[in-house]
């Protein structure tokens, strides 16, 4: 939902909010084998092995982990897409790691998992939604520590601190993904060099919001003041950066989800994935009508709600 402090003035970087979801992750199953093999379940109960450039992402963060050696197969069941603002990559990382930690009875924690996976480098919050779910804080990073404003990319760093964890209630959150992708890569590199550091009179108005505004609502239970909240952040600090290189679809779509009565329209990430909340299913299954008949073709829209346990093992 958004970066708190891309100036350091206070010796600090990073720290970041945002929010686990149920549904649109990844699942997988996963057993031990003589290589690493990467399948696909699809609607038609057929399993098909997976394109190369998946399998050797899969691959490549599983041979962090397993034991010299050894192998694994997964069959995939769901997996978001890359590049949307919804963390696609940190959950298949943290899945795929996980997987090979249980099989092997390697007692790995979740963040000793991210650290060999070189996930986190930037905000935490793919990283807790993993481990506990729910509505998260994290504490950001040292400028010691990282030496610089850019994005996580398979950084050493080590991943930010639970700084606050707070369930969320049980509104509707509605997802809508144009058919575009976010700023990744060497773009989102020079995308950082370019804007930070960021003015620190924003990041103080950025940490007002969230503590004076955003916390609050959620602890009361006030999705009109959450709403408020995550309007106002789109307008200031990094963020506004984030909302300022968007897809032409994607602010449209925002006003939409606010004059369809939407609670909040928010850039999930570098986008182009927004969100907004609602109270009454009803209304949400008609917004969603609303964004897919406005929205171009190929844009998805999920109706969901907040994931408040985190990611779910079963063996």
């Amino acid at each position: 939902m958004g970066l708190i402090d891309m100036n350091g003035g206070l010796g600090r970087l990073d720290g970041s909010i945002g929010l686990a979801l149920a549904d649109g992750g990844v699942s997988l199953r996963a057993k031990k084998a003589d290589s690493v093999v990467v399948t696909e379940r699809f609607p038609d109960g057929s399993v098909r092995p997976c394109g190369h450039d998946f399998a050797a992402k899969i691959a490549g963060f599983a041979s962090l982990v397993l034991p010299e050696n050894e192998g694994i197969e997964f069959e995939f069941l769901s997996h978001t897409r890359p590049h949307v603002g919804l963390g696609s990559g940190t959950q298949l990382a943290l899945s795929t790691a996980m997987a090979v930690n249980d099989l092997y009875g390697l007692g790995k924690s979740v963040k000793e998992l991210a650290q060999l996976t070189r996930r986190g480098g930037t905000s935490g919050i793919g990283i807790h939604a993993f481990e506990y779910g729910g509505f998260i804080v994290d504490s950001g990073h040292k400028i010691a520590d990282k030496n610089g404003f850019f994005p996580a990319l398979g950084s050493a760093t080590l991943p930010a601190d639970l700084m606050l964890r707070l369930d969320f209630p049980d509104w509707d959150i509605v997802v809508a993904v144009p058919p575009s992708v976010g700023l990744h890569g060497e773009e989102e590199v020079q995308f950082f060099k370019k804007v930070c550091p960021v003015p620190i009179e924003e990041v103080r108005e950025t940490s007002h919001i969230i503590l004076m505004q955003m916390l609050p609502s959620i602890l009361e239970q006030n999705i009109e003041g959450l709403g408020n909240a995550v309007n106002q952040m789109q307008k200031v600090g990094f963020k506004k950066h984030e909302v300022s290189i968007q897809p032409p679809e994607v602010k449209p779509a925002m006003e939409l989800m606010l004059k369809s009565g939407l609670h909040g329209a928010g850039i999930s990430s570098f986008g182009p994935a927004i969100y907004g909340f609602s109270e009454d299913r009803k209304h949400s299954e008609e917004v969603k009508s609303i964004l897919l008949e406005k929205m171009p073709a190929g844009s998805e829209v999920l109706i969901t709600k907040a994931n408040n346990k985190g990611a779910e093992y079963h063996v």
